[in-house]
């Protein structure tokens, strides 16, 4: 039985979960129920463990662990505890008495004594170090099947507790902080596999156990650091929010969190795109806290950075209005309704209420009328100072039945009209300008003669009699290049449009939507750095780039494909999904369904309590650092046991102290998150290249 006894102790997880027992145990149960546990306890043992944090995690135990075997199986498990606050003795006001007594008998030259017992007797001295503390239960560790697993509450408990209490340390405490059940990791596994990877992922170090704001004992010289890992499954199609005050750390999270999904990623060899709305500037550019390096420098080819103006090693992030005229009028659109524009008039209204989204080539009819109106924006934009790229042409309106027209009507004239009809179909934007304006004049005098001659007003006709060829938009389109009404009244015209040319690039080539998703799709990291530029432009461009991401997701999940994994990062979160936001507009639908198309949304905001409460009730992943009122406290003591660390909160402002539960996680762990290490990190991501190295 002895031999029995000292191989099941030697391997079994329990017993490991005490650790050193004999030099950690710190107390006795004597109080209990489902929830909570009081421990008597006593200020030698606290000394003994270099003391008992606030938050601290404790184990409980009944059994001998040196003679597990022998153990009553009610007594084979251990209670997780985590400490509360003090709790009562029914000694305490005896105890009280007694030290209030002895100081009051103190002289002045009692103050400090070399008395190890402070003055007081063996006995009293002995009494007055017992105190209690109230711990929080969070679920009891038990084999089954060989695995060790964590319930996630207490199955039963004794009126006659024999429950011993240990602090867990080093490797014990290491068990308890990265602890996954059996069939958490199966699912993981199956989720990870599903996403690409060959295996579950290696976690992951985020960074070390820390309870307190004041860390002189436990996390003092002797004490051993304990790591907190995390699962970068974790964050794969998942929620994650990041909350704290500025300049605690929030940034430097998200960055690690980045960093730790692209080196998993590129460990197994596949693709996770990820893109971070950078509203600071703070992750596109290097900084003090990152010892001059940003991502862009650790992951260099692999991350592609963009801005709203013109700057070296950025892409730009602006379209050019020329050749996507339709996503440069719906952003034009958008900034007028935003806009306190002095200018109006129902041909304004036209244009701003109009589409150039293009038909399908099919509807011939339809599709060339589309065509000319994009010619005629195009010729609105020239006017009002937006530059063309260069050697820019315009395909305008060329039809044998346009030109015959217009030939006629100024062979006519009296004396007969000089007009000028291009000789191609393609001619630049000058020339394409006055071909316009030439179309608008003979329309409108053809209408003027209609009128008189009390005619249908068709003006020029279509190849179809009867229907005119300038239809009531292209009519404003026209009006509004050449600021006058077709009752020859000046208004505005373009000018409504001047104020922005910012958002315009002539040197893009391509959309930068497109180009955006190919880059994600290649599993870079895209960082879209809203700092510089127009104010609006994260409203705007941001929406329409995440809104083209969650539709090109789901439909390529409604067509029976497997999208790409993707990672959307959010900073000011609370200005994206707000308590207030309508879930049918695209960034609540992003945070609320993009998991369900491999789209992982990670959130960042000072202001729990402002978020969408639908979408803080399925955030999978938390990381809480200081928050300075009870309204925010409040808001998240709703979820999971962060209402045990509120005080914590409240209080502790250090950089980069955590608080976190993620997905794989049964409870909240307080953590020293690591900091940002851009050379440690590129000297890794070489080994992952060279392949001598696992994350």
């Amino acid at each position: 039985m002895n031999i029995a006894n000292q191989i099941m102790s030697s391997e079994n997880p329990l017993v490991a979960l005490l650790g050193d027992y004999q030099s950690s145990h710190v107390g006795f149960v004597y109080s209990m129920d489902f929830v909570e546990a009081c421990v008597l306890t006593n200020d030698a043992w606290k000394e003994r463990v270099a003391g008992v944090p606030h938050n601290s995690f404790l184990v409980a135990g009944a059994f001998n662990p040196e003679s597990f075997a022998e153990a009553h199986p009610f007594d084979q498990e251990v209670v997780l505890l985590r400490v509360l606050g003090p709790s009562s003795l029914p000694s305490d006001a005896d105890l009280l008495r007694t030290r209030i007594e002895h100081n009051q008998r103190r002289t002045a030259s009692e103050l400090f004594t070399p008395d190890a017992n402070d003055g007081l007797d063996p006995v009293t001295h002995g009494e007055l170090q017992y105190g209690a503390l109230k711990c929080r239960i969070l679920g009891t560790f038990y084999m089954d099947n060989g695995e060790l697993r964590l319930g996630s509450d207490l199955e039963n408990y004794v009126s006659s507790t024999r429950l011993r209490v240990f602090k867990p340390r080093a490797d014990a405490l290491a068990n308890i902080v990265n602890h996954i059940n059996p069939e958490v990791r199966a699912k993981a596994l199956k989720e990870a596999i599903d996403s690409g990877f060959s295996a579950l992922p290696t976690p992951i170090k985020i960074g070390e156990v820390r309870y307190t704001s004041t860390a002189r004992l436990h996390r003092g010289p002797g004490e051993p650091r304990v790591p907190v890992m995390i699962q970068p499954s974790d964050f794969l199609g998942r929620r994650t929010a990041v909350l704290g005050m500025t300049r605690t750390g929030k940034s430097n999270t998200v960055k690690t969190t980045v960093a730790a999904v692209s080196m998993a990623a590129m460990t197994d060899g596949i693709k996770v795109g990820q893109i971070i709305f950078d509203i600071n500037g703070e992750y596109a550019n290097a900084n003090h806290q990152d010892d001059g390096s940003s991502i862009a420098d650790v992951f260099d080819t692999d991350c592609v950075r963009y801005r709203a103006v013109d700057t070296a090693g950025f892409e730009d992030l602006r379209t050019n209005f020329y050749l996507e005229t339709n996503h440069a009028l719906n952003l034009i659109q958008e900034l007028f309704r935003k806009d306190t524009s002095p200018y109006s008039g129902q041909d304004l209204d036209n244009v701003m209420s109009s589409s150039l989204e293009e038909p399908d080539p099919s509807a011939r009819g339809d599709h060339n009328r589309w065509a000319v109106r994009q010619a005629a924006f195009q010729c609105i934009l020239h006017k009002a100072g937006y530059k063309a790229p260069a050697g820019f042409q315009v395909t305008i309106p060329h039809s044998k039945t346009l030109r015959d027209q217009i030939t006629r009507f100024a062979a006519r004239q009296t004396p007969p009209m000089t007009v000028s009809i291009p000789a191609a179909n393609k001619v630049d934007l000058t020339d394409a300008c006055a071909w316009f304006e030439l179309i608008r004049l003979v329309n409108l005098k053809l209408k003027a003669e209609q009128k008189a001659a009390g005619q249908s007003q068709i003006g020029l006709e279509s190849s179809t009699a009867g229907n005119p060829w300038v239809d009531a938009t292209l009519e404003s389109y026209l009006n509004f290049m050449v600021r006058e009404t077709s009752r020859e009244q000046p208004f505005g015209g373009y000018r409504a449009i001047v104020n922005y040319i910012p958002y315009h690039s002539p040197r893009r080539m391509g959309d930068v939507v497109a180009e955006i998703l190919a880059h994600l799709e290649k599993g870079k990291i895209v960082i879209l750095d809203l700092s510089a530029g127009p104010v609006s432009v994260r409203t705007v461009l941001s929406k329409r780039i995440a809104e083209q991401i969650f539709n090109r997701s789901f439909k390529l999940m409604n067509e029976g494909k497997v999208p790409p994994n993707m990672v959307i990062y959010v900073e000011e979160a609370h200005n994206l999904i707000g308590k207030k936001d309508d879930l049918t507009d695209t960034w609540p639908r992003l945070a609320k369904e993009g998991a369900k198309a491999k789209i992982a949304f990670v959130y960042a905001t000072q202001e729990p309590s402002s978020i969408h409460p639908n979408i803080l009730a399925n955030t999978e992943n938390w990381f809480v650092t200081h928050l300075n009122n009870d309204d925010e406290l409040r808001a998240l003591g709703k979820f999971y046991d962060f209402a045990d660390f509120h005080a914590s909160l409240k209080t502790a402002q250090d950089v980069g102290f955590a608080r976190i539960k993620t997905l794989s996680s049964p409870y909240v762990i307080p953590t020293q998150i690591d900091r940002f290490t851009p050379d440690a990190l590129k000297a890794k991501i070489a080994r992952i290249k060279a392949g001598s190295d696992l994350v």
